[in-house]
């Protein structure tokens, strides 16, 4: 095994190569993406981008800043959609119901808690088109029943004939009926 080469090895200034980051493991190594995102977090202007008051999830407040402040600070893209995408990739969930309504909130990423951040693992990336389970929703083919057959009645024909249809309108089943 080939040991890894130190974790800082360039002599930039930038944020994210500046300093050792809480979250990194105990050879000076993480995954970059939430290292970078914890240090942010920890340096940057709360009025941008600050985690919530319980430090289990965070939101960025300014967009325009944001992205065209904060983005090229840490980051090679200056692109919010690709933030949300490697957000994405590491298991970070959107919050989309309550006061949070937003933010974005990970198991592992929490700010009292920065060393958890080593245990995140970016999802492989999604080639092609995404598998669909089940029909797609434009179609009809999750209908009960098939093509030229009548909705109103139980279909008859066996297995080996084709597949069985079953109708469950109320009036033709005798379900409607008091």
């Amino acid at each position: 095994v080939v040991p890894s080469p130190p974790a800082q090895t360039s002599g930039s200034a930038s944020p994210a190569n500046s300093e050792k980051s809480p979250g990194t493991g105990p050879t000076g190594h993480s995954n970059p993406f939430p290292r970078k995102l914890m240090e942010m977090l920890r340096k940057e202007d709360p009025a941008i981008v600050c985690w919530l008051p319980r430090g289990d999830a965070f939101t960025v407040r300014d967009a325009d800043k944001f992205i065209n402040d904060i983005l090229p600070r840490y980051f090679r893209h200056t692109k919010l959609t690709s933030f949300q995408r490697q957000l994405n990739l590491y298991g970070f969930r959107r919050i989309t119901k309550g006061p949070d309504v937003g933010a974005y909130r990970h198991e592992w990423f929490n700010r009292e808690k920065p060393e958890l951040c080593i245990q995140m693992k970016r999802s492989k990336q999604k080639s092609g088109a995404s598998p669909r389970i089940g029909p797609s929703p434009r179609t009809r083919s999750n209908s009960l029943s098939s093509p030229g057959a009548s909705p109103a009645i139980l279909s008859e024909m066996t297995p080996e004939q084709g597949p069985t249809n079953y109708c469950l309108e109320p009036s033709r089943v005798g379900l409607g009926q008091q």
